[in-house]
């Protein structure tokens, strides 16, 4: 059987082939969300920062190629993904044991608890459609109408755990524990409006201008949950069962959300402030655990219902009956300039919240950038980020535009996790866009 590790990855990456996780767009994957003008997917955090995006003598800014954007994350679990694959095989066939009952029980119930409080993968992937974000401004002083299109996802694989026990009278070990996914996939498209709101910039030696703007997103959710008892995959691979079983329990959902921003600009500073969300839109998952007399008795779809129903109803560690919903979250950010080719940018999220797929969130990150004005010369970025709730992960990052066009991308984790005995970071994302700078 494939290392579990593999497994979860492949798995996940079968689910997200065309859609991503929330992965920050183009330059903010190294910058965050902050207020500039100059990245093109700066204003898919903040709606204000539209009013920016345009060119003085110009009337449109559309990003021509589609961005895509990817990420992957795994928990603090160091080698216990090499002694689970060897537990799957050792309830296959219990003679694989090396050890006596008593330390086989003890070493793997140590394994399984641990992979299910730390034990998980995630993936993430997205796409934003081609010339999306548009900007149109029809005058020099008149407000930015602007258009977003693109698709999200965030694949979700952990462990509901279950002791290992042995039967004496068939000589066999078997457990309840079971592999768990959450998937969602989010298709949006969005209508905003930003204008300036007040122009100090005349009055004031160090005066500056404040933007105001809002978005509208139609968004459709499709979320699913999996619960797939260890103990009946029988040698098959998990990701193979993972889509065979995707679409039993799969819900469909649109909804709207609203955001709005301001950002104030200045010669020396800019400060903004976003609330994404404010009036909450709440999406469903599909059921698990409920109504298993659907299925044939014994069979792979009823034992898998019921386990799900036990961890339901009985345990109390997943819901049956689950909506994701997207609660008002505020951002604030801020940069300063001290030149006007360097910038020190600084933004951070004021409370945590889920994801699509249950994961805490709320991010801080910091970041610097140069920009060369040169076709030739790449601009450069360079951003730390770090996860204040849920899995406290930080990361450092690393962005170049090439040609006025091209920016590329990385994140890596800064802490690292072992498997097979080699070490590799618990988090990496990357991105590439296209848009025009000016």
């Amino acid at each position: 059987m494939k290392k579990v590790y593999l497994s979860i990855l492949c798995a996940a990456a079968g689910f997200a082939h065309a859609d991503s996780g929330h992965v920050s767009p183009g330059s903010t994957l190294t910058t965050g969300p902050v207020s500039n003008g100059h990245a093109l997917y700066s204003a898919t955090h903040n709606p204000a920062v539209a009013a920016l995006t345009v060119g003085k003598d110009e009337n449109w800014r559309i990003a021509y190629l589609p961005s895509i954007s990817f990420s992957t994350e795994v928990g603090d679990v160091n080698d216990f993904v090499d002694e689970l694959d060897e537990l799957i095989d050792i309830l296959d066939d219990s003679s694989l044991a090396t050890d006596s009952i008593e330390e086989t029980l003890d070493r793997f119930n140590r394994v399984l608890k641990e992979m299910g409080e730390n034990g998980y993968a995630k993936v993430g992937v997205g796409i934003t459609a081609p010339i999306f974000p548009i900007y149109w401004r029809p005058s020099e002083f008149s407000g930015t109408f602007f258009m977003e299109a693109g698709v999200d996802a965030q694949v979700r694989l952990g462990l509901l755990d279950q002791p290992l026990v042995y039967d004496d009278q068939h000589e066999s070990f078997s457990t309840g524990s079971s592999a768990y996914l959450k998937s969602g996939i989010e298709k949006r498209i969005s209508l905003g409006y930003a204008k300036p709101m007040l122009d100090e910039r005349k009055s004031a030696e160090y005066g500056g201008q404040l933007y105001a703007g809002a978005k509208l997103k139609l968004m459709n959710l499709e979320l699913s949950k999996q619960v797939m008892r260890l103990q009946l995959l029988e040698g098959r691979d998990i990701e193979d069962v993972m889509e065979d079983e995707y679409d039993n329990n799969l819900k469909s959902t649109t909804n709207i959300g609203i955001d709005v921003g301001i950002s104030w600009v200045t010669r020396f500073y800019s400060a903004g402030f976003t609330l994404k969300n404010i009036n909450s839109p709440s999406f469903k998952y599909g059921t698990v655990g409920v109504n298993c007399a659907q299925y044939e008795e014994g069979s792979f779809g009823r034992n898998n219902c019921e386990a799900a129903a036990y961890f339901a109803f009985e345990a109390g560690e997943i819901n049956a009956y689950e909506k994701h919903k997207k609660h008002a979250t505020a951002t604030v950010d801020g940069s300063f300039y001290p030149t006007s080719f360097w910038s020190l940018s600084a933004s951070a999220d004021l409370a945590s919240y889920d994801d699509i797929v249950g994961m805490e969130t709320q991010m801080f990150n910091l970041s610097t950038a140069i920009n060369t004005k040169s076709l030739w010369i790449p601009d450069i970025r360079l951003g730390y980020h770090k996860n204040l709730a849920g899995s406290k992960l930080a990361s450092a990052a690393v962005g170049l535009s090439f040609f006025d066009t091209v920016t590329l991308d990385a994140r890596i984790a800064l802490d690292e996790v072992t498997i097979d005995g080699d070490k590799a970071p618990r988090s990496v994302a990357f991105s590439i866009a296209f848009e025009e700078k000016f």
